[in-house]
């Protein structure tokens, strides 16, 4: 029977987890990405160390021996890795503390907009303390990775995850797929929109969900956040070889498209068009024209949507129905399975290729 254990870690100060900080795996998989508090939101938490508030309890997946001796880690973070890094970044000289920084018991000491080296440098007691700060940090231990999963998403129930974070914490072979395909170079180069809360992960398991829909249904249903979860969940106990194939079909169009963006491209600014975009180099690849969807001519398709719209604005009657009905569906409910079945049926269209089934 599966176990979980949680204890105090001892002697847990900030120079302590910062000398042993490379022992510490700040991003296991379960995990949300780094760096994204803003630097308000840093300076508050280094003011409340300095001024010996309570700060909320990091968690932290104590590994066994053997877990050790495999991933040169002593522990996974399971909570508190925006603290964590906040912290070592302080000590690394990234950030000062806040312009209106008050160090409360003494107010004399003009601390503002002070880096932790200039406080070693004018008040070394005052560093001393802040390194002897005594973190909270909780060790868990278990047998059981999906119970360290699961622990992860209680602890942030509170919090404001997005739905790519909360599904990367359900675990499992599709969400391993959804992390392999979204760290495929066509994102890495081509995609211009950020990926600092997992955006990149969330088009790829559109992707991926396409894919599982043709395959086991022969349409498209909606990409929308429950579609989703219930692919991650359903596959999560799935065979390897399945997922795998799902996964090297979605990759195998990636390829393509990988060729006909270039490096942050203007035409993928935002997630809305990324399934359509993928559907149809999909189909241009099952036809073998691929060469039909070049840049050239998205970029083309893009400025006669643009055109028309001035167009229907001075008389509505010389505009092309169809552009401006994509240019709507471009901008309200682009998740929908019947939104997607359109843009792409009139963006194939303008291409000439042929459009697979998707009904």
């Amino acid at each position: 029977m599966s176990y979980i254990e949680t204890f105090p870690v001892q002697h847990s100060t900030i120079m302590r987890l910062y000398s042993e900080k490379d022992e510490i795996l700040l991003d296991p998989d379960y995990q949300r990405m780094g760096g994204i508090w803003t630097l308000e939101k840093k300076q508050l938490l280094i003011d409340s160390i300095l001024n010996d508030y309570d700060i909320p309890k990091i968690y932290l997946h104590s590994f066994s021996r053997e877990e050790k001796k495999s991933s040169g880690y002593a522990y996974a973070v399971i909570d508190g890795r925006q603290r964590l890094e906040t912290i070592w970044t302080f000590i690394e000289g990234k950030f000062t503390l806040a312009d209106d920084f008050v160090y409360q018991d003494d107010e004399g000491l003009v601390l503002r907009s002070f880096g932790y080296a200039d406080i070693a440098t004018n008040y070394p007691k005052l560093k001393i303390k802040f390194d002897s700060f005594v973190l909270p940090v909780i060790g868990v231990q278990t047998d059981d990775q999906e119970l360290i999963e699961d622990m992860f998403s209680r602890l942030n129930e509170a919090v404001p995850l997005n739905a790519a974070e909360k599904r990367n914490s359900i675990g499992g072979a599709m969400v391993a797929a959804i992390r392999d395909v979204a760290s495929h170079e066509f994102f890495n180069r081509c995609v211009a929109f950020g990926n600092r809360r997992f955006q990149h992960r969330e088009s790829a398991a559109r992707m991926l969900l396409v894919e599982e829909n043709l395959a086991t249904m022969g349409k498209i249903i909606d990409t929308k956040k429950e579609y989703l979860d219930a692919m991650a969940r359903n596959y999560h106990d799935a065979p390897t070889g399945e997922v795998s194939a799902l996964a090297n079909r979605v990759i195998s169009v990636l390829d393509q498209m990988n060729s006909v963006f270039v490096e942050r491209d203007e035409l993928l600014r935002a997630q809305g068009n990324m399934t359509v975009y993928y559907i149809v180099a999909k189909s241009a690849k099952a036809s073998r024209e691929s060469f039909k969807m070049s840049r050239k001519k998205l970029l083309e398709f893009r400025d006669l949507v643009r055109d028309n719209r001035v167009t229907a604005e001075e008389n509505y009657g010389n505009a092309s129905f169809e552009l401006l009905e994509y240019d709507r569906l471009t901008q309200q409910g682009t998740n929908d399975a019947s939104n997607i079945r359109e843009r792409v049926k009139i963006l194939s269209t303008f291409l000439e290729i042929p459009a697979i089934p998707i009904l």
